[in-house]
């Protein structure tokens, strides 16, 4: 399970990717970064702009192990703006104790 900071930044995080994408305004970066983004969500279509923080967070409820990839692909190209921006200010460390994960998260 993944704490809810986390969660809230990779859904805030590929909700600023999706939303300059779907606008228009991405770059090729970012364009690219989109279509990685939506594979790894399962997406075969562009979601609508309003939709897409409750599919993320959804699906990070549901698979919590893709948060550590959908955050490397949002920080991997610098060119995809505010989306990697987000994410490169967060380092979650994770601690399993009792079958339990505990998040650790500390602003650099």
């Amino acid at each position: 399970m993944l704490d809810p900071i986390t969660i809230a930044t990779i859904t805030a995080a590929v909700s600023v990717l999706g939303n300059e994408y779907l606008k228009g305004i991405a770059s090729e970066a970012g364009k690219a970064t989109w279509q990685k983004v939506k594979a790894l969500l399962g997406w075969t279509s562009d979601p609508e702009m309003a939709e897409v923080p409750e599919r993320v967070a959804k699906k990070l409820h549901q698979s919590p192990e893709i948060a550590q990839e959908l955050r490397e692909i949002l920080k991997s190209n610098s060119e995809t703006g505010a989306a990697a921006a987000i994410v490169g200010k967060i380092k979650a460390e994770k601690v399993i104790v009792a079958q339990t994960i505990m998040g650790n998260i500390t602003q650099q």
